[in-house]
């Protein structure tokens, strides 16, 4: 079961605004001028490690995760358009069947609910829709970070895994097997992608429950292997881009 429902949150307090930059403006440029290495990131994302990080009033919630797939692409697979990028570490994106009855269309990460088989462990959890919705097999994930846990606006208390695929070609969006109830189409983009504050077409300001305002960024892929546009936004945006800031930032 795919977990954009989980992630629906208030609806925006604030219309789109133009992209006016923040402290992310120059972390591109510093990753193409310093040739930062793909152990150089796996190192960061690293160290997030793996103890849970719910905070107080998650406790009691329904559970739920999401899996953040990650495999490195080398240059002979990786698409000419992506090639500028250091870093060939890619995460892997799958996007919902139009026809569905929510959220249709919406591009999220592999994941779902907790369900009793997994013993209260987000990673099961979070590994076992994997497998389920795109046939990517637990045995073939390092799981390798584990990121602070959000509550949906459904009252779940959401856990983001990081995981990375060995070997790579496991997670290439062509050797994957789509379970077609749930998932309409998988496609890759390199994490650097989303460093880079000129690919975020838009931000929102929300506010979600009680806390501050935050923003809430969209970005535009160009997939040219399927010539196919993804709008990647809400929570699943934010979450990669909280994911590159801390790969690549200085």
């Amino acid at each position: 079961m795919g977990i954009v429902g989980f992630f629906q949150i208030a609806q925006p307090i604030l219309a789109f605004f133009a992209f006016t930059g923040d402290h992310t403006n120059n972390i591109i440029e510093d990753v193409v001028a310093k040739g930062m290495t793909g152990n150089t990131v796996l190192q960061k994302l690293r160290s997030l490690g793996l103890e849970k990080k719910d905070s107080p009033h998650h406790m009691g919630l329904k559970r739920a995760s999401v899996l953040v797939p990650f495999f490195e692409r080398n240059s002979d697979t990786t698409e000419p358009a992506t090639r500028q990028y250091s870093s060939n570490l890619h995460v892997l994106f799958t996007q919902r069947p139009i026809n569905m009855s929510s959220h249709g269309g919406e591009v999220c990460f592999p994941g779902g609910r907790q369900d009793e088989e997994d013993k209260g462990d987000d990673v099961v959890t979070a590994t076992r829709e994997a497998y389920e919705e795109v046939g990517l097999h637990p045995q073939y994930v390092d799981i390798i970070g584990r990121m602070e846990s959000i509550e949906s606006k459904h009252s779940l208390c959401v856990t983001p895994i990081i995981g990375l695929v060995r070997p790579p070609y496991k997670a290439e969006p062509s050797n994957l097997s789509l379970n077609a109830d749930e998932v309409d189409a998988v496609f890759a983009v390199p994490l650097a992608y989303f460093a880079n504050p000129a690919n975020c077409v838009s931000k929102t300001k929300i506010k979600y429950g009680s806390s501050t305002d935050f923003l809430m960024r969209t970005y535009l892929f160009d997939d040219v292997s399927n010539g196919r546009r993804f709008q990647i936004w809400g929570l699943t945006a934010h979450i990669v881009h909280a994911v590159a800031e801390l790969a690549f930032e200085q």
